[in-house]
């Protein structure tokens, strides 16, 4: 026995924990147990003291037999009858369950009412209990390649299991509420059973996988899988052969058998999951009510991880698998309740590390003058090299530029104004591709040019200059200068709000030096134009009518 080192001594244990233990407490005492009933199946030639002699405890145990049985002498039974044998009589040897596999933290309640951790490799003896949770999965092993996947929310019991003196195997078990699939891959020999009651039906079988699903207290449903199931309830019996149901009501026998839904076709799934959660939409279907996804570890689907539930045509979404190879089988139920024979198991790729790069510089919807940027993201010890994209368009349908570097920095070539995005992927050592980074948007802003300055505007108020608007301006900065350095300034306005600007100076003959810069909303400023050239030829009427001023004044003075 494994569970000795694993008590549970949670403080609280819920009240449907409690009744549990008392349950199994009245049902799995010695006394309850003697009360158990074994069917045996009746070769050719044999009588009752035959049958005490090879399969009980005691040859003088055959009028017990006969008494349980109903069988007045001369006592004659028949060849492939079954008796029911009280367990207590049998000579027996117990045969363990093994658990294959878990999921969540299912319990073990034992027959003396110990509440114990369940595990994998742990056996589950005759008398013993399985209780799951939410989200909670068992797979159980018996021998002679039988197993049973119990679902969710569920209580099941093993009733016995067991090898008569002939190494028949006989297995009951007891479904009190929940989900289990049971799955015998050989026939059943002519002595063994596997049957499973529920509170309110028995169902048998000789090879074959059924589900069975309690409801509630009053209502079963039985689906079979493969090969035939033989369903009985209120003392009538129904077959159920391969991709039929049935429901059993309390206290009625079981409806006729009813064709399950169809099998749900498989949804397109990507190549490889890189990020979670994994969406995957549920395939359509004519007659189903919700679709289940169900998660497995093998391909064989037994291992089972998570299920989901959803609507045709509405979202799986999955968040809890790590990296990893899976497969997903899909099932579909109707109203009724009814679910259709699984599909076959579909890898389902998930590898999310490394993950897609984080740029880190510069930040998103830059606006720059400069007609090439650097740019930057997070370094990965994971990368073999990096490949990237720049395009004019978020879609990346027009892309311009693409390079496989292995640094995490890249700078563009001078582009022309305009919008463009980049993004990165990282490309692993062994030649796993990530999804590329969210992308990346900057904004390169044409620079304002001066006009012609040999077809200035003249106005009363002096010489206009104007140049080409520039979207997203705030404003725009000009100087003149009368020399090359702009050492010595005539103007240095940086308050303009519109493209252009009048001198109202009367400016000297020579040539005289202007430059402009444009100014973003957040203050930044363009680098100056390309410095132009103004040169005046002779002196304006200004300057003249000041001169010829001075010479009045001087020839009063004299």
């Amino acid at each position: 026995m494994k569970h000795k080192k694993h008590y549970l001594s949670h403080p609280v244990l819920s009240s449907c924990l409690l009744f549990l233990v008392i349950l199994s407490q009245s049902i799995y005492s010695p006394a309850a147990r003697a009360e158990i009933l074994v069917p045996l199946h009746i070769q050719k030639g044999t009588n009752l003291i035959h049958i005490a002699r090879k399969y009980c405890s005691n040859q003088s145990d055959w009028p017990l037999i006969a008494k349980i049985n109903k069988l007045k002498s001369p006592y004659t039974i028949r060849a492939n009858q079954t008796l029911q044998i009280p367990l207590s009589i049998l000579r027996t040897k117990d045969v363990a369950a093994r658990v294959a596999s878990i999921n969540g933290t299912p319990k073990l309640v034992t027959a003396d009412s110990k509440i114990l951790a369940l595990r994998k490799g742990d056996d589950v003896l005759p008398g013993q209990t399985i209780v799951t949770g939410e989200n909670e999965y068992v797979h159980l092993l018996y021998p002679d390649h039988k197993h049973t996947r119990i679902g969710p929310q569920s209580e099941m019991t093993l009733t016995y299991l067991m090898r008569l003196t002939d190494d028949s195997l006989k297995a009951e078990f007891s479904l009190k509420k929940g989900r289990i699939t049971h799955s015998v891959e050989q026939k059943l020999k002519a002595n063994e059973n596997f049957n499973t009651r529920t509170p309110i039906a028995i169902t048998g079988i000789r090879g074959t996988e059924f589900r069975i699903k309690v409801e509630n207290s009053e209502t079963n449903i039985v689906e079979t899988l493969k090969g035939a199931v033989a369903l009985s309830a209120s003392g009538k019996k129904v077959v159920l052969n391969k991709g039929k149901g049935s429901k059993v009501k309390k206290g009625a026998p079981p409806e006729m058998p009813r064709s399950l839904p169809v099998t749900p076709k498989i949804p397109v799934f990507k190549d490889i999951y890189r990020v979670l959660p994994a969406v995957i939409t549920a395939p359509a279907h004519t007659t189903a009510q919700t679709i289940r996804i169900r998660i497995t570890a093998d391909s064989e689907g037994q291992t089972t991880l998570l299920e989901k539930l959803a609507e045709p045509g509405k979202d799986f979404t999955l968040f809890s698998l790590t990296d990893g190879r899976y497969y997903a089988i899909f099932t579909a139920i109707d109203k009724q309740g009814f679910e259709s024979l699984p599909s076959s198991p579909e890898p389902l790729q998930v590898r999310t590390i490394p993950a897609a790069p984080l740029v880190s510089k510069p930040n998103n919807n830059l606006q720059t003058f400069k007609p090439t940027i650097t740019i930057q993201w997070l370094k990965s010890e994971l990368a073999s090299s990096y490949f990237l994209q720049v395009a004019t368009d978020p879609d990346f349908t027009d892309i311009i530029d693409t390079q496989e570097l292995q640094e995490n920095r890249f700078s563009t070539k001078n582009l022309a104004p305009g919008e463009y995005f980049f993004r990165v992927r990282l490309i692993a050592a062994d030649g796993f591709v990530t999804l590329f980074s969210p992308s990346l948007k900057w904004e390169v802003v044409e620079q304002p040019k001066l006009g012609d300055m040999g077809s200035l505007e003249q106005s009363d108020d002096g010489i206009v200059l104007r140049w080409a608007p520039i979207a997203k301006m705030s404003g725009y900065a000009i100087q003149m200068a009368t020399d090359k350095e702009f050492t010595h300034l005539l103007v240095n306005d940086d308050s303009l709000t519109e493209p252009t600007y009048t001198i109202h100076e009367d400016l000297a003959p020579g040539n005289h030096y202007i430059r402009i810069a444009a100014i973003m909303e957040n203050g930044q400023r363009s680098p100056w134009t390309p410095t132009q050239t103004l040169t005046v030829d002779s002196v304006s009427p200004g300057i003249l009518h000041y001169l010829l001023g001075l010479g009045f004044v001087a020839l009063i003075l004299l």
